[in-house]
């Protein structure tokens, strides 16, 4: 009896094309659309001699004539200084948010009763008027007790008056903002020596601690009591305790929603321009009303904001889709 063929089997396939273009189409089809828009775009601004002017503006600096062209240059305005804006405000938002929150879970009545005055205070506050109120009001108040009331005679020297001051600090504020050392000894802290880009650092960063501390709050209390029993049982204090078993339990809970914030502070970054702190919104408005040509001005402007908040989305994406995976596996 001749023994037949072997039947014929279909080769093996390690990924379903069909499938794997249906997925994309329903589920990514607004990130094709967007990269195809941003080639365009892209092209365009390559192109086209007034969106490229625009852009120059914008994006690094509007007077590189001025001084060489280093990566300090590119740090001093435009997409740099937004992005460093953004880095110093969400490190510095981070660590005041957990010890609000660590307050904020404390028996502690004066802690808890402090913490929260503040958590409900600068959430409540309009981040606009914080601005204007570090940047006006704080600041000044603040030079006024560190270098002493100063009044400008008519001659122009400035003096103290009422109030002399406190001298180390003074002196010690004037070597961190810097003032030449050979004039420390002879001068008062001014305000004018306090950059804006600090003032609005600081501004930034103590309106989203409170936001960043409600964020570290739920992620700690999401950590089962037990956690913190068992870490007691063993012989750990609290602080141990919370640093070693429940912090990064809980902090790998919250870090897409920490994400989450440092993309609105990205955005949030454009209200530097109401004190004309040189990042991307103030560089737009000072192009357009320059040169009068405001569509092309903004349109750079939203391919910048588009481009950076996208990325980073697609980043806090990606992150949830890995811990969800990491969870699925430890079960």
């Amino acid at each position: 009896m001749a023994q037949g063929n072997p039947p014929l089997t279909e080769p093996r396939q390690l990924i379903d094309v069909r499938v794997f273009a249906r997925n994309i189409l329903a589920r990514r089809s607004w990130l094709i659309a967007f990269i195809l828009f941003d080639i365009i775009l892209a092209y365009l601004i390559i192109v086209d001699p007034i969106l490229r002017d625009a852009w120059d503006f914008i994006a690094p600096s509007p007077t590189p004539e001025e001084q060489p062209v280093t990566i300090w240059w590119y740090l001093q305005a435009g997409i740099g200084l937004t992005l460093v804006i953004t880095l110093i405000s969400f490190v510095f938002s981070i660590i005041g948010g957990l010890f609000i929150a660590l307050m904020r879970i404390s028996k502690n009545p004066i802690l808890y009763n402090i913490s929260t005055f503040y958590v409900e205070l600068f959430r409540g506050l309009p981040l606009l008027v914080v601005i204007l109120i570090f940047n006006f009001a704080l600041v000044p108040m603040a030079v006024d007790i560190v270098a002493g009331t100063q009044v400008v005679d008519s001659a122009g020297n400035v003096t103290t008056e009422g109030t002399t001051g406190i001298d180390f600090l003074d002196d010690l504020i004037q070597r961190l903002v810097g003032v030449p050392e050979d004039r420390i000894g002879s001068t008062r802290l001014r305000s004018r020596d306090i950059d804006e880009t600090w003032r609005i650092i600081f501004a930034f960063a103590v309106t989203y601690a409170a936001f960043m501390s409600e964020v570290f709050r739920a992620g700690i209390e999401s950590i089962g009591k037990g956690q913190m029993e068992a870490s007691r049982s063993l012989g750990m204090n609290y602080l141990q305790a919370m640093r070693f078993i429940i912090l990064p339990q809980a902090i790998r809970n919250i870090l897409p929603a920490l994400a989450n914030n440092f993309i609105l502070l990205l955005k949030d970054t454009s209200l530097a321009s109401a004190v004309a702190v040189p990042e991307i919104s103030f560089l737009t408005r000072q192009y357009a009303s320059n040169r009068f040509r405001y569509p092309e001005g903004l349109l750079v402007l939203s391919f910048i904001y588009a481009n950076l908040t996208i990325a980073l989305a697609l980043g806090v994406n990606w992150l949830e889709a890995r811990l969800q995976a990491d969870k699925r596996e430890s079960t």
